[in-house]
């Protein structure tokens, strides 16, 4: 039977998907400027939006993980693994083929056409979107990576789904989530994400690429696992609640500890091999502080649906799915404008939000044909008649 907490409590899990996901348009707007290499890159850097990236760094992907671990409990329910498997393909594979072959191309296009490695129109460059493999080549899923790394993570840890919605692992949660809740041992999860970066980290290559990527497989399996757990577990979602603010204080000073004695205001910090075992552990632990901190405050004033929240959780996939290409079209405008990097960066946001919005509202939401493409249920899944927490597809 599926988890009574998943199907009580939806509230504070739709807000936290919503934010989390909405955070992604700010950061994509900013790293035009943020000193790192992006598709599009402005030679000027805003110094005060890197490390206000920097900082959403250290735990904005791991709460994007988080909440889609308890997503994937929702989708679950009582599904069989053949039944789940093929709407998890249904989902997200072909979203992600669909954004590879039309939502991607342009962005690649117009960093071709930025850095002078093509002249000429988008059509004319049409032929050769498909040549190679990124960033040699030009065939990427750029930012839908996320959706690649949820849909290969889901499958190879489905024995763990499925036994987390049994009667068994149901209970054995219950009563790991009230143990951990009473010892205060939900610090101990930080462990597994140091011995990640400690161990996977150096030895991984092609970030983000799924081939060869041991340290984001890991960690971000984790943090699935992690999400499935917290959200499963009354208790211990208490025990964050009465604790978040202790949760913010660790998070604040790990993350002081960090910028002062490895981040030091450098655009690109080096760890040496001699520091990494402590740039490890504070690292994990400023990340679940984090994460413990907003999951505390989220269950805490999270706790009503206004109508205009199940209309937002429709939409942030396919606003996840759409945001960076127009992102990426707002930045290099602005860039061949030769607007100002404060005022460029401002623009760019509100471009991208304005884009997206339009996009989706005139021409995913309303098509039926459409709507898949982008993740959604068809027009008459997605009425009052859906079950409760279907909505979301990550």
């Amino acid at each position: 039977m599926p988890n009574a907490v998943f199907a009580a409590r939806r509230a504070d899990l739709d807000w936290l998907r919503v934010l989390a996901f909405s955070l992604l348009i700010f950061y994509h707007a900013g790293m035009a400027w943020s000193g790192w290499s992006w598709h599009v890159t402005s030679a000027d850097s805003i110094a005060w939006l890197r490390e206000a990236m920097r900082f959403l760094n250290r735990w904005r992907m791991p709460l994007i993980f988080v909440v889609s671990g308890a997503a994937v409990v929702l989708a679950l329910g009582t599904r069989t693994p053949g039944v789940f498997i093929k709407d998890r393909l249904k989902r997200l594979l072909l979203p992600l083929v669909f954004g590879m072959l039309v939502l991607v191309p342009p962005q690649v296009y117009l960093e071709r056409l930025y850095r002078g490695q093509f002249n000429g129109s988008f059509f004319e460059w049409l032929p050769h979107a498909f040549e190679g493999v990124y960033p040699g080549g030009n065939t990427s899923w750029h930012h839908l990576w996320f959706v690649a790394y949820v849909l290969v993570l889901t499958i190879v840890l489905l024995p763990y789904f499925l036994w987390a919605r049994s009667a068994a692992g149901q209970a054995a949660q219950d009563a790991a989530g009230r143990l951990v809740a009473r010892t205060g041992l939900q610090w101990a999860m930080a462990l597994p994400l140091a011995a990640a970066t400690l161990w996977l980290a150096p030895i991984s290559y092609n970030t983000n690429g799924l081939i060869g990527d041991w340290y984001g497989l890991a960690y971000y399996g984790v943090l699935l696992v992690y999400g499935a757990f917290l959200f499963a577990s009354p208790p211990l979602l208490m025990a964050l609640q009465r604790q978040r603010y202790l949760s913010l204080a660790v998070g604040v000073a790990a993350y002081a500890c960090l910028y002062l004695v490895f981040f030091k205001g450098e655009v690109r910090p080096v760890i040496a091999p001699e520091v990494r075992p402590a740039y490890a552990l504070l690292s994990a632990i400023n990340t679940m502080a984090w994460l413990f901190a907003i999951l505390g405050f989220a269950h805490r004033y999270f706790t009503r649906r206004p109508a205009f929240l199940a209309e937002a959780t429709e939409a942030v996939y396919p606003f996840y799915l759409i945001h960076q290409t127009v992102a990426v079209i707002a930045v290099y405008w602005l860039l061949t404008a030769g607007v100002p990097p404060v005022a460029a960066f401002i623009l760019t946001v509100l471009a991208t939000f304005l884009g997206t919005w339009i996009v989706y509202a005139w021409f995913v939401r309303p098509w039926g044909w459409v709507r898949p493409l982008f993740g959604m249920k068809p027009l008459a899944a997605s009425g009052q008649g859906a079950l409760p927490g279907r909505t979301a597809s990550l």
